[in-house]
């Protein structure tokens, strides 16, 4: 970890172990693929709130800046702005030299996909340039106008790993959304979750607490206060939706805004208004992406693995977001081989 990022760290470590509640954002930084379940028992396994944030930040420590990273945007999509903002300052920048692709990513994509709450690339990531590509071209047909549009297919296909990695381009950023990226991780929910997630939206967006200092207290009042921010504060950005699975959710989000979402049922806009555009994603991988994905996870060229690689991918049906229960399953085949 940066000197920088780790004197941000420590210099707030109080406040942290103080405030913070380790359960939901332990959760973001699992997804992240920063944290591993035994290091989440290791947290859990202490008595009270203040120690379990203390050994959340000592393992934070110890690790690197995509873990630092990962902490500060989980902390946004918990409402926790007063914390992030204690850790805005030291947001290390991501480069070549840590070992992690970072085509695409300068200081300015960072920092506005770091406001945002985008989630960072997986550990072991491989492109699907087309897919992508496919991505940004339908948002640019929205033309700055309000309008949808909807990454589709079934669960583990990587639709919430498109989604950030269209939007990881610095150009592309620029010309279509100036104002900025606002990532919302949805879910499944019922009305007092969507309200809550409302919440939480709507005070990131409103850091200096112009518009208002009081929570809005339904779904209505929030989608109002929604409105209003993304109109006169974030005009020129963009809302991304992820892991939406009920039309009425979407609802709450209809008030001219440019959305990206992802979801298992494109069928879930057909209640909402404006232009509506669709990128249906495949479930598996091609043979040759999922050797590819296989030889980052253990270390070795694709051209160097033994032919048992082939029958392992052919079985597992590898998938872009790489969820660890299936590497672990890779592994353990591996292991057999």
């Amino acid at each position: 970890m940066d000197a920088k990022a780790r004197n941000c760290l420590l210099q707030h470590r109080e406040a942290l172990e103080r405030d913070v509640k380790t359960s939901y954002i332990m959760d973001h930084m699992i997804s992240d693929g920063v944290l591993t379940v035994s290091e989440e028992e290791k947290v859990k396994n202490e008595p009270t709130q203040r120690q379990r944030a203390a050994m959340l930040i000592k393992t934070i420590l110890e690790k690197d800046n995509y873990s630092y990273i990962s902490f500060y945007n989980a902390l946004l999509h918990e409402g926790y702005k007063d914390l992030a903002y204690l850790l805005h300052g030291g947001i290390p920048v991501l480069s070549s030299s840590n070992g992690k692709d970072s085509v695409g990513i300068t200081s300015y994509v960072r920092t506005v996909l770091c406001e945002g709450g985008v989630p960072q690339r997986p550990v072991v990531f491989v492109t699907r340039r087309k897919l992508v590509n496919a991505i940004q071209q339908k948002l640019f047909k929205l033309s700055g106008e309000p309008g949808w549009v909807t990454i589709y297919g079934m669960a583990g296909c990587g639709k919430s790993v498109l989604a950030a990695e269209a939007v990881r381009d610095h150009s592309f950023l620029e010309v279509c959304f100036p104002g900025g990226v606002h990532w919302v991780s949805v879910g499944k929910q019922d009305k007092s979750g969507l309200l809550m997630k409302l919440q939480n939206l709507c005070t990131r967006l409103d850091q200096d607490e112009n518009f208002s200092q009081r929570l809005p207290l339904n779904i209505e009042e929030a989608k109002d206060r929604l409105r209003i921010l993304m109109l006169r504060k974030h005009p020129r950005s963009l809302l991304i939706l992820d892991d939406v699975w009920d039309p009425w959710v979407l609802k709450a989000f209809d008030n001219q805004c440019q959305i990206l979402l992802t979801t298992r049922d494109k069928s879930v806009t057909d209640s909402v208004m404006g232009p509506k555009y669709v990128v249906p994603v495949e479930s598996g991988l091609g043979k040759e992406k999922g050797l590819e994905i296989l030889s980052l996870f253990v270390n070795m060229k694709k051209a160097d693995l033994p032919e048992q690689a082939h029958s392992i991918i052919k079985e597992c049906k590898v998938v872009e977001c790489c969820h660890w229960g299936i590497l672990t399953d890779l592994l353990h085949k591996w292991n057999q081989s």
